[in-house]
């Protein structure tokens, strides 16, 4: 059964790459998270961030603002961040996706006399209601692209069926109100992508009434380390085919490039680099990707994020400090990642900038040629490199995406490759060098 799945998986590949739409900056919307946790350099604020995801071609923008930010404390509000954003936005014509969070991820973010309220009382849907009416005063020249009504919220709920039922009836009804301030405003909730796997149920009880499928994207195991970017296809397919006739909306996507989640600089460029490809693939049903974030946090910030979602671990804190696309020192430093998602807007009709495929973190480091042979084997293959080795990594993954086996301080053009404890199946070596991708290949092992 895994060998057939696995096989499955091998055509699904070459279908999508064989396979490809386009998309575009007039149905596809491109966003960046324009943030400025913590650079070292004043100068380098929001506008100068704001200005990079312009020239890339970034064509909406996320604001994230929890309930508890403009509602301080009960009935007391301070709503200057939307006033701000009233002026600011229109004058840049852009539009806005507008989150206003119950929810964050795993906290509640409500003002504080409502924290022990269910989601469905009637004082609790209310008062949202009337923030609602105050956001919409405040905010009279703003284009809304969406309403984002709660963050990552399974990571709140768990698997609470109660907690579920309780939010999304709070949901139906804050949407249908929101729809009588701004008509034909288009509503959603974020979910993480796990979401859409470990509560399916809840999840699709939820999105009935959404405009979009909100969802929340990084591409990591549980412990934090980094997926093979094959997954990615898989990913976008499972929530395709959940979701075959609501645009999906990536309001977070993004991926670390600390070797301690098992990334690199190069890899994180790769990441961008796939996404494209997919996205092209799936261009009818993905409506927006918003890429998180412009810059990586320094250590304050990490440590700050570590505090509040309750989370002490080594790696992820790397995971939060380094998934932006810019390095956070100094005036900060583009990213092959960067470099790489300028080139594929470029290439796709975002910008005009005719030099950034020459900058590509990606294309500075072009992958070769890996033959194995046998291929399928049963007990060794070697591999027949097109250039010679010199310290390499051979890892190799299952066809679920897990690590069975790493061959290190690889050197030379020939790898001799021993079965030892791989079961039948298909597998994916991939080669690395410097933290560089160097190829992957496919290989399959019998009796």
């Amino acid at each position: 059964m895994k060998l057939n799945y696995c096989i499955f998986i091998v055509i699904f590949l070459l279908c999508i790459v064989k396979s490809q739409a386009q998309i575009n900056p007039s149905n596809n919307k491109l966003a960046v998270d324009v943030s400025t946790y913590h650079v070292q350099n004043l100068v380098y604020n929001y506008d100068s961030s704001f200005a990079i995801g312009e020239n890339l071609g970034m064509n909406q923008v996320g604001l994230f603002i929890n309930w508890s930010m403009l509602e301080t404390a009960p009935n007391t509000f301070d709503f200057s961040i939307l006033d701000i954003a009233n002026v600011y936005y229109p004058s840049r014509g852009i539009a806005v996706d507008l989150n206003i969070n119950p929810i964050n991820t795993n906290r509640l973010e409500t003002p504080p006399d409502l924290d022990s309220i269910a989601f469905n009382n009637t004082l609790f849907i209310s008062r949202y209601k009337i923030l609602l009416d105050s956001v919409k005063t405040h905010t009279p020249a703003l284009s809304l692209s969406s309403l984002i009504i709660g963050s990552e919220i399974g990571a709140f709920l768990g698997s609470d069926s109660a907690k579920w039922a309780q939010y999304t009836q709070f949901y139906d009804s804050v949407l249908v109100y929101a729809k009588t301030l701004w008509p034909g405003l288009n509503v959603a909730v974020e979910l993480q992508f796990t979401d859409f796997i470990n509560y399916s149920t809840y999840a699709h009880s939820i999105n009935i009434n959404s405009d979009y499928i909100g969802v929340s994207y990084y591409p990591i195991w549980s412990n934090f380390t980094v997926k093979p970017l094959y997954t990615i296809p898989f990913d976008m397919n499972t929530l395709v085919s959940q979701y075959p006739l609501q645009p999906i909306c990536f309001y977070q996507y993004g991926f670390p490039s600390s070797p301690t989640c098992n990334s690199s600089d190069s890899l994180q460029a790769a990441f961008i680099a796939e996404t494209f490809t997919y996205w092209d693939y799936y261009a009818a049903n993905i409506r927006l990707i918003d890429f998180t974030w412009m810059h990586d946090l320094d250590t304050v910030a990490a440590s700050y994020y570590e505090t509040y979602y309750g989370i002490t671990d080594t790696i992820f804190f790397e995971f939060l400090r380094t998934i932006g696309l810019r390095e956070w020192n100094g005036n900060g430093t583009d990213k092959p990642s960067l470099n790489e998602l300028r080139c594929q807007a470029y290439q796709r009709g975002y910008n005009n900038l005719s030099n950034a495929c020459s900058l590509s973190g990606v294309n500075e480091m072009p992958t070769y040629s890996f033959t194995p042979f046998p291929n399928p084997f049963c007990m060794q293959t070697t591999l027949v490199s097109e250039r010679e080795l010199h310290n390499a990594t051979l890892t190799i993954y299952n066809c679920f995406g897990q690590i069975v086996k790493r061959i290190e301080a690889v050197s030379g053009q020939t790898i001799t490759l021993n079965r030892d404890n791989l079961t039948n199946g298909i597998f994916w070596v991939q080669i690395t060098e410097n933290n560089h991708i160097l190829g992957t290949i496919t290989i399959v092992v019998e009796n």
